[in-house]
């Protein structure tokens, strides 16, 4: 169940885009609530995730872990926004942990609620996933600016720049990938 504020932050969040008010209403009704305070781990790196987060209220931090032990911020997040996607669509575990930075208030989607979602409306289920496409190539739009300017501030590593560049083309511009 889902408070009326926490409906109020979810209906109203432009991280859904293009999902409308009948299927947004309806993947409302799948939802759980929660708080988590500053700190908390929200995704854990190497391990299962269960569920996508709407973060509708404070921020996080997502970082990777390296070997041994230091921590690397990949990006931070602002709500309204969501994450745990690519590792809830498929089953290895995620490569990066989210930590909340402020007190947070989310809204999760787990797997038994998101097969209750594709079976009661699958528009909305439908209209969740294109949603969740967006807030990935996003993602990945970002990765590139990264991965670019990284490659810009060591442009003597030709060959690797060269390697980068054919992987891009190959990626983003070949249509039978």
């Amino acid at each position: 169940m889902v408070s009326t504020a926490a409906a109020e932050r979810f209906l109203a969040a432009p991280v859904l885009a293009g999902v409308d008010t009948a299927a947004r209403l309806a993947l409302l009704n799948v939802l759980l609530e929660r708080r988590a305070p500053a700190g908390s781990i929200l995704l854990r790196q190497g391990e299962p995730n269960d569920h996508i987060a709407f973060l509708i209220e404070g921020a996080a931090t997502v970082y990777r872990t390296k070997p041994p032990g230091d921590e690397e911020t990949l990006v931070n997040l602002n709500a309204p926004t969501l994450f745990g996607l690519t590792s809830f669509f498929r089953p290895a575990p995620p490569g990066f942990s989210v930590r909340a930075t402020a007190d947070s208030w989310l809204l999760n989607l787990d797997h038994d609620a998101h097969e209750l979602l594709r079976r009661v409306d699958l528009r909305a289920a439908e209209q969740l996933a294109v949603a969740a496409v967006r807030v990935l190539t996003d993602h990945f739009d970002m990765l590139d600016r990264r991965i670019s300017a990284y490659m810009d501030e060591h442009s003597d590593d030709a060959p690797k720049v060269t390697e980068w560049s054919n992987f891009r083309a190959r990626l983003f511009e070949e249509t039978n990938v």
